[in-house]
């Protein structure tokens, strides 16, 4: 096991109330520092000329391909990669010991806890249905966005009130060093960006999950979905909202400047940067649902945010009381899309779960991104915890 998998899938993102900061968990972030030291998905700081910056927007009359017909092109694997089990491995609920790293107990070993990693479960997407639900409103026209030897190639994105669900590759000749990925990292928190890695990218309107298809993945060339939370979203007074286009920027690093610089300010070892504009389709509909404590969840096929603002359930710490969430659909199927135990809540989970794309708290609730594609025109109820919320 890799020590550097030191991260219990049950310390969720949240939104610290109050100073409405994005906060990770202390072991999030040890990997993370350095990346988002240097890397903030806003950049507009003018850096005085010490490293060349260029926006590239795509041509206005971009056509953008139908979904439909890229799914038939790919023998009805577009979908199904995105939001199906091609690609994709379940795993059960396991026991799993990890690595404190840098830390030796009183006998001079390496001290370790055990982590219980949920049960992950990806189901078949039926093409047509898929079709039907997505519709023209995803963009499926690739945008190549290149900087030093790195391309990055973005194949699709859809997107609804609060989750961006994108899909894209990276190549790097000699291998794709820049990101640490594995199933353990898809289990988890996705792959992440190595401390010592010279090159940072990701989207200024949304920040979330990468997965690797490892299936498709070669040491050159690494497939990757990521599931993301709209910013504007999650920090509703810093970020606008998505209107026709999502920016993706890539900054080239001097590795050696940033160790020795004794300062934040990145414009020491900064060698390039580049922006580039993502045409994106309208944003896919959501049907609002409501509790009888005055609650709301607006659903679409993609995401679920979850808005207690009105309501009698919890607020800022709604993620750290969450229990569980079932979709229940008209027919008496379900969807559990989490079920975790929380002492807190003297709640005991059935089966530990976790079928989410993508899971994050905020203020008053939470977004998730899901793992699956959802028919909002079949959902009976969906619970959280103990409340249901239905249409009104």
């Amino acid at each position: 096991m890799n020590d550097r998998f030191n991260i219990s899938v049950e310390e969720f993102d949240r939104i610290d109330v109050s100073s409405g900061e994005h906060v990770f968990s202390d072991r999030y972030n040890k990997r993370k520092e350095l990346m988002m030291k240097d890397y903030k998905t806003r950049v507009r700081k003018n850096m005085g000329g010490r490293y060349t910056k260029s926006l590239l927007v795509a041509a206005a009359a971009l056509v953008i391909a139908a979904p439909f017909a890229v799914n038939a092109a790919t023998d009805g694997e577009f979908f199904d990669r995105l939001w199906g089990n091609t690609g994709k491995e379940n795993s059960e609920v396991h026991v799993e010991t990890m690595v404190e790293t840098g830390k030796i107990d009183e006998n001079g070993n390496p001290v370790t806890y055990e982590v219980t990693m949920p049960k992950v479960e990806y189901t078949e997407v039926d093409p047509d249905t898929a079709s039907g639900l997505i519709g023209n409103n995803m963009m499926t026209e690739p945008v190549v966005c290149k900087i030093g030897d790195t391309t990055i190639t973005v194949e699709s994105v859809v997107r609804d009130r609060a989750g961006i669900v994108t899909s894209y590759t990276v190549e790097q000749p000699g291998g794709v060093k820049c990101l640490k990925y594995s199933k353990d990292d898809n289990d988890a928190k996705g792959a992440w960006f190595r401390e010592d890695s010279d090159l940072l990218f990701g989207f200024d309107e949304g920040s979330g999950k990468i997965y690797v298809d490892l299936t498709r993945s070669t040491p050159d060339k690494i497939y990757c979905n990521e599931y993301m939370c709209d910013s504007s979203v999650v920090w509703p007074s810093q970020f606008a909202p998505v209107t026709d286009h999502i920016t993706l920027n890539a900054r080239r690093i001097d590795t050696a400047k940033r160790e020795q610089s004794t300062t934040k300010d990145s414009v020491n070892y900064v060698i390039e940067e580049k922006s580039f504009e993502i045409p994106v389709s309208e944003k896919l509909d959501s049907i609002t649902l409501k509790s009888n404590d005055g609650g709301v969840i607006y659903v679409s096929p993609i995401a679920m945010q979850w808005d207690s603002t009105g309501g009698k359930e919890p607020k800022g710490e709604s993620i750290d009381r969450l229990c569980r969430i079932v979709i229940t659909y008209k027919d008496g199927s379900t969807y559990q899309v989490i079920d975790h135990t929380n002492e807190f809540m003297n709640y005991k989970a059935n089966t530990e779960t976790e079928n989410v794309g993508y899971l994050c708290g905020i203020d008053n609730g939470l977004i998730t991104l899901f793992n699956r594609l959802v028919d909002t025109s079949n959902i009976e109820k969906i619970t959280i915890n103990d409340y249901d919320f239905k249409m009104k």
